[in-house]
């Protein structure tokens, strides 16, 4: 078994890996919201709000996994490749948490997220070819197996420089241009759609809320075009309060605009859209596991 770590843009995911007789399977979970990518638009920085709140994340983390038992595999993201204090803030946490974080690029992390989204599709026993899509705070990774493609736009990044829905429902379509493109040459029956904003759609089709969120449940549950004006519809009656505990706090508008931003790039396709809450997290522990690791983050 592995400890598996996604330090994300907007979210710090843990999850400890066990190979299956078949696949791979978490044993045991832990996020939380960080919002690494608050306020990068305008400082080139990691914030110190962020910072504490990932230092917090780790805290609770070590608290609940056994370290010191399994090894810890960790990668981190977009936010961080941009930041200008990433490494200060990974030194800190070597001597702070001894655990260290590797900076992957984004065709590594398209690549390991294929990997923890193919891992699903088994359990589920789909056999079919399919790509991925993921958007992430501060950037997207869309593919097929050998051919991924990251691009700088994210749900945090996006709704930070716009913050009004006006401005974002017009952008939208200009910022998701050339991912929209690279989306279309692929061919795929299925396009599994995985990160935060696909999975809070299916959660409040399901009737759960972020507290009782379960990922069994998501895994594998389609959604349709009309799904992406109807949660957006949906959120915008929900008053602040209401909304932090529907999706999570201070997430309804993140959330809004990442919906256009995955309407506007799946807006021409006619695949199913089928959504899997494994990603890059699974990821780092398949590829961990099966002894890819190392390669995929040094030479893919």
């Amino acid at each position: 078994m592995v400890i598996a770590i996604d330090l994300g843009s907007n979210t710090f995911r843990v999850a400890l890996v066990k190979k299956g007789q078949n696949a791979f399977n978490n044993e045991q979970i832990y996020e939380k919201i960080v919002g690494a990518a608050r306020g990068l638009n305008e400082s080139g920085k990691i914030g110190l709000e962020a910072k504490n709140r990932l230092f917090e994340a780790i805290a609770e983390a070590k608290s609940k996994f056994d370290f010191a038992k399994f090894k810890c595999v960790a990668v981190a993201t977009e936010a961080f490749r941009v930041a200008s204090n990433s490494e200060e803030i990974f030194d800190e946490i070597r001597e702070k948490f001894d655990i260290n974080f590797h900076l992957i690029d984004g065709k590594a992390e398209a690549k390991l997220t294929f990997l923890g989204v193919q891992n699903a599709f088994k359990r589920l026993g789909l056999d079919e070819k399919f790509s991925i899509v993921d958007i992430g705070g501060a950037s997207s990774e869309i593919g097929e197996d050998g051919n991924f493609k990251s691009f700088k736009f994210g749900i945090i990044t996006f709704f930070e420089k716009f913050k009004n829905l006006k401005l974002l429902e017009q952008n939208a379509k200009i910022y998701t241009k050339e991912a929209r493109a690279f989306l279309g040459s692929l061919d795929n029956k299925f396009i599994a759609l995985t990160s935060g904003v696909p999975t809070s759609i299916a959660a409040l089709k399901l009737g759960l809320c972020y507290e009782n969120y379960d990922a069994k449940k998501i895994n594998g549950f389609e959604l349709k075009m009309s799904d992406f004006d109807h949660f957006i519809s949906e959120l915008l009656k929900l008053d602040e309060a209401t909304a932090n505990v529907a999706v999570g706090k201070d997430r309804k508008f993140p959330l809004i605009a990442g919906t256009l931003l995955l309407k506007e790039l799946l807006s021409e396709q006619e695949s199913r859209f089928i959504v899997i809450d494994d990603g890059l997290r699974e990821g780092v522990g398949t590829a961990y596991l099966q002894g890819l690791f190392q390669e995929i983050i040094t030479n893919f």
